[in-house]
């Protein structure tokens, strides 16, 4: 009988949880990760992977998503973009709201090939109609603070923290009403905020002031008026004031949350992203988001060094999420793993304003594990 479900062999091991990195075999058994037995090898495993020459890391952490809920009539699917990017855990941002959230649970979250949390939108239609009158006019009339704390407590195996929309251009004069409801929830239930930034009002200070240590901003990189930046590109104070109280910084590409300009000023400045996330959905697939690691060679391209770039998306976002079980591959975590190939070369990689930069590096997906079970291998399905 074998003694280990699965053996990646011979890979560089990038574990940003421990700091270990070096080349070391990963063991799978039973759905976990498994410290190899003493004295075992190739022939004590039911399936071997030769890993060298490629770095094994956990399984990826994608923040901000929206996947498997309708935006607009159209929808994309966790499977669709996740497993192929070395993603096991998807954070939906908002999608659902109190009256949508036991559909999608239902539908798509108990479903899904690999782990979708949810950030419950404080709004209780959640995303089912971001346009207006549904948004901009009466955003605010859907907010639901007891319903929205019952629906939290009856589903903490799936929801994780609550989302708001805190731009005028999405919901009018609603941003701070919804944000001090969400708060309050957050207070009740005990989970963080996420809060969607991009144009004033109000004051990006104002939204700061109400937000806690764990509570997170997203969109960081934002070339539009509410984000990190003041008219003369320095981090606003309040933001690095934030920041050292706690409050995370997601980077939530999105189809027009992120530019190159925004992200160099920044990184110049010493304030790098908490967290890397693709705010992924139907819009921005193809261009400029397509998944998690192409994000991810953004900051990569930009001078992000590997294990930081990785950090992002694996220990930190685990961090972030309130799920430390996850982000690691030492013994007793999920099985959840990614193999990735470091290409050098001449990779295009485009900004939300449609500005290319020329990347050298492009991080790739070979395999990704979830639960123990491979569930991308390259190859298998680009053959």
């Amino acid at each position: 009988m074998p003694r280990v479900d699965l053996l990646i062999q011979g890979g560089t091991v990038i574990d940003p949880a421990t700091g270990f990195r070096g080349v070391r075999d990963v063991a799978v058994s039973g759905g976990e990760i498994v410290a190899l037995p003493a004295g075992a090898g190739a022939g004590d495993a039911a399936r071997v992977v030769c890993a060298e020459g490629l770095y094994v890391v956990p399984g990826l952490i994608d923040l901000h998503t929206h996947l498997g809920f309708e935006l607009h009539r159209k929808v994309v699917y966790a499977e669709d973009v996740c497993p192929q990017s070395g993603v096991t855990t998807a954070v939906d941002m908002g999608s659902a709201g109190a009256f949508t959230f036991p559909w999608y649970r239902e539908r798509i979250l108990e479903k899904c090939l690999i782990r979708q949390r949810e950030f419950i939108n404080i709004a209780s239609i959640g995303t089912i109609a971001i346009h207006t009158p549904y948004y901009v006019e009466t955003y605010g009339e859907y907010v639901d603070a007891d319903d929205t704390a019952r629906i939290i407590e009856a589903h903490r195996d799936h929801i994780s923290g609550i989302k708001v929309f805190c731009a005028s251009s999405m919901v009018g004069e609603w941003p701070l009403p919804a944000l001090r409801a969400a708060r309050g929830v957050a207070d009740r239930t005990g989970v963080p905020i996420a809060v969607h930034v991009s144009v004033r009002p109000p004051d990006i200070e104002e939204i700061l002031a109400l937000l806690r240590p764990g509570d997170i901003i997203t969109h960081t990189y934002t070339p539009l008026d509410q984000g990190i930046l003041d008219p003369q590109g320095r981090i606003r104070p309040a933001v690095r004031e934030a920041r050292e109280r706690g409050v995370l910084f997601d980077l939530g590409h999105g189809a027009g949350s992120f530019t190159f300009d925004v992200a160099r000023k920044a990184l110049d400045q010493g304030f790098p992203p908490d967290t890397i996330s693709s705010d992924i959905y139907y819009a921005n697939t193809v261009t400029p988001v397509v998944d998690l690691l192409t994000t991810a060679n953004k900051l990569l391209n930009l001078g992000m060094s590997l294990e930081d770039t990785l950090d992002r998306v694996t220990r930190r976002a685990a961090v972030a999420l309130r799920a430390p079980e996850l982000g690691t591959l030492e013994p007793g975590s999920p099985a959840d793993i990614a193999v990735l190939a470091l290409r050098e070369g001449a990779f295009p990689l485009v900004d939300a304003r449609k500005v290319t930069l020329q990347g050298r590096w492009k991080l790739e997906c070979q395999l990704t594990v979830y639960g123990g079970k491979i569930i991308y291998e390259k190859g298998a399905q680009d053959g």
